[in-house]
């Protein structure tokens, strides 16, 4: 993380934090009805009752007489209370119920925090949801201006909603006090300004760098920002009617901004082009937006509902707007970077579930906790707070196991259990060992990911670069770093294969090479042969000629391969003798000494034709004298060794150097068997000449 973006989060945190210190003293010290706590019409008469202290002790339909002695029918009396509101201290009240006068007095009442929340919670859950959403908008994006400018939107915004909802104040005003409040309204008259200057950066500004100045909706915004400064500045706020900084200009703030929004998402510009889903989450916002600016909200919606309630679907609808009201924070915040953690289909489908889950579970663990502590109470009798406590804390920690259980059975349900992740993402790991191509490497991982977050994830899988994730803004933080691993270790496992691979094919490149060198000197001999036949006898040339092509067919087939086996080998060694019968005169013979078991042992193709014809180069005699050869195969300790030997002259095979030949059956005898493997020609003692070959026996045997 860069200076910069550090520097950006530390500003967000300190203007969140300075949104809700000029909050927090408003909501302390006002109310959201007048000092009485009930709403008089005409003649004094007692209309509704909000609230303390007039709940309890006054109805609907009672006729106020005086207060503090002073007469209510007096026009200054009503003036007065009027400017000035109610008393802050006791009131001593007269009032008429069934023409009967009756004298109360009411003491000093302030509302508790909980009561203020409990009887607007839909208004304070927004002032609070928004700027909370715009935080964290701005920490994950401090590069998006128009993230800075939500917040600075939301937070105005909340501070107008509080201004609505709690306009009665409960405290004397003191000089501080009274500064504060008049800072307090000067941010509430920029709320409308905020919005249209929000409007026009949503979701990105209508305006590039260098050329704001010459765009309508660049000076649209400033004069927006301008009027009520002006007005503030040269006291025409004061002259003005109070419906034109109520009503007027909030509302043509409301219908500029969402006419903008909605333009912005009707047309497609170049490098602008928004989806069906952007446009038409852009309309509910719009809609959302312009029925909350217009005052759909605060002190609003509880007459409206109200109203609405002897008519159900109605009343459903309207809560159906306050709910998208709700949810139009996260919309916003989705619309402008398309982050997963602000979908609105992720949300509903896994985080909504999750966390009411959640919240059951916590609540009848609670439940579970004080229940049992109030049984305790009530079982014993023991009233002390000391048994109380321990007695809560004893059920807390016997239940704590069997809650932990269930909660980490609700996130491995919704994929939001580290453990399990963990879990899904090391056997994806050891899959990887036993990968052998890129297929399998990519169906492990992606498997892997999607049993540990039980959903899809984008890969991307580039030829020549690891693995990476195509939208890492989409995975939960908790499983980014243990799934970049994870990608790490495909990408090492795909640079072996890739390896592996390479090495293979050089290998299989260089077996062709040293058969391509075999086979041509080969196919040499023994078309000179064949020409010497069908000159000297066209019988033998017919045997030679079906014997030739058995043995082409073998070595054409031994090409293709890296193994054969034994038995193939010596099929072909009888084949190549027969050939071989029709030009010598001499007897020739071969024999196979070793264990039948091992005729299906793995070796390299065409390994005893090269030793053959050296035997029958090099070993043979002028005369009738005959040629034995022999093939000896046997395993020990750990090592399969194989031996061909002939009985004929050594003369010209005494040497330790192994010849051309016999140094490319080296090379390929390596190439198949390891480094390890050993290749030794050596004269015998009684004459001839033998060739020792010998290699480790592979994992299962000599196969």
């Amino acid at each position: 993380m860069t200076t910069d973006v550090r520097l950006r989060r530390v500003l967000a945190v300190a203007a969140l934090l300075a949104g809700f210190g000029v909050a927090l003293p408003r909501f302390l010290t006002h109310g959201p009805y007048p000092r009485l706590g009930a709403r008089i019409g005409e003649g004094g008469v007692v209309q509704r009752v909000l609230g303390p202290p007039a709940r309890g002790t006054l109805a609907p339909g009672d006729r106020l007489v005086s207060l503090n002695g002073a007469p209510l029918a007096d026009v200054e009396v009503r003036a007065r209370l009027s400017a000035e509101g109610w008393p802050r201290g006791p009131l001593d009240l007269v009032y008429e119920r069934e023409g009967v006068l009756r004298r109360v007095t009411l003491p000093p009442t302030r509302l508790s925090p909980w009561e203020r929340f409990r009887m607007q919670a839909y208004p304070i859950a927004v002032a609070v949801a928004a700027p909370l959403v715009a935080f964290l908008l701005v920490w994950r994006r401090p590069d998006l201006g128009t993230a800075w400018v939500f917040l600075w939107y939301a937070t105005l915004d909340g501070l107008g909603v509080l201004r609505t909802v709690f306009p009665h104040a409960q405290v004397q005003a003191a000089p501080l006090f009274s500064a504060y409040l008049v800072l307090y309204d000067g941010l509430v008259l920029l709320y409308p300004a905020s919005f249209v200057h929000f409007m026009s950066v949503f979701p990105r500004p209508r305006w590039r760098a260098g050329s704001r100045v010459r765009n309508p909706w660049f000076w649209l915004a400033a004069v927006s920002y301008a009027l009520p400064l002006a007005w503030v500045a040269f006291g025409w706020a004061r002259s003005m009617p109070p419906e034109v900084l109520a009503t007027w200009y909030p509302g043509a703030a409301a219908v500029i901004g969402t006419a903008s929004l909605m333009l912005r998402y009707s047309r497609s510009e170049p490098g602008w082009s928004p989806t069906t889903t952007q446009r038409v989450l852009a309309v509910v916002v719009a809609l959302a937006m312009l029925v909350s600016n217009l005052g759909f909200g605060g002190d609003r919606v509880d007459p409206v509902l109200a109203a609405a309630a002897p008519t159900a679907p109605i009343h459903v609808f309207f809560t159906v707007i306050l709910g998208v009201w709700l949810a139009t924070p996260i919309l916003l915040s989705y619309l402008i970077a398309d982050d997963a953690l602000f979908d609105p289909r992720r949300l509903i489908v896994g985080g909504l579930p999750y966390a009411l889950l959640s919240g059951v579970l916590a609540t009848i663990y609670l439940a579970v906790v004080f229940g049992g502590q109030r049984l305790f109470a009530t079982v014993t009798g023991e009233q002390a707070l000391v048994f109380n406590v321990i007695a809560a804390l004893i059920l807390a920690f016997a239940f704590a196991p069997l809650r932990e259980r269930v909660q980490r059975a609700i996130a491995r349900v919704y994929g939001r259990d580290p453990e399990a992740l963990r879990a899904a993402l090391d056997s994806a790991g050891d899959s990887l060992l036993s990968a052998l191509d890129r297929g399998e490497v990519r169906g492990a991982v992606e498997s892997g990911i999607e049993r540990g977050l039980h959903r899809q994830v984008a890969v991307n899988w580039p030829d020549n670069r690891p693995p990476s994730l195509a939208e890492p803004a989409r995975v939960p933080d908790f499983a980014r770093g243990p799934i970049m691993a994870l990608l790490t270790q495909a990408g090492v496992r795909l640079d072996n294969l890739r390896l592996t691979a390479e090495r293979a094919a050089a290998t299989r490149a260089e077996l062709r090479a040293l058969q391509a060198q075999v086979q041509p000197h080969f196919l040499f001999n023994a078309l000179n042969a064949l020409a010497y036949l069908i000159e000297t006898d066209p019988m033998a040339a017919q045997r030679f000629t079906g014997r030739l092509a058995d043995m082409l067919r073998y070595t054409v087939e031994a090409g293709k391969r890296q193994a054969t086996l034994l038995g193939d080998e010596i099929a072909f060694v009888e084949d190549y003798l027969g050939v071989a019968r029709e030009r010598y005169e001499n007897p020739l013979h071969f024999r196979y000494k070793g264990d039948p078991a091992l005729l299906s042992a793995s070796v390299p193709p065409l390994l005893l034709q090269p030793l053959v014809e050296n035997s029958l180069k090099h070993g043979i005699t002028p005369g009738e004298a005959s040629l034995r050869l022999t093939l000896d195969a046997r395993e020990v300790d750990g090592w399969f060794e194989l031996e061909f030997a002939d009985d004929g002259v050594p003369h010209g095979n005494g040497t330790t150097s192994l010849g051309v030949g016999l140094e490319n059956l080296e090379l390929r005898v390596r190439h198949f068997a390891g480094p390890n493997a050993r290749v030794q020609a050596t004269p015998r003692g009684d004459g001839g000449f033998a060739v020792r070959m010998a290699w480790p026996i592979p994992t299962g045997g000599s196969e």
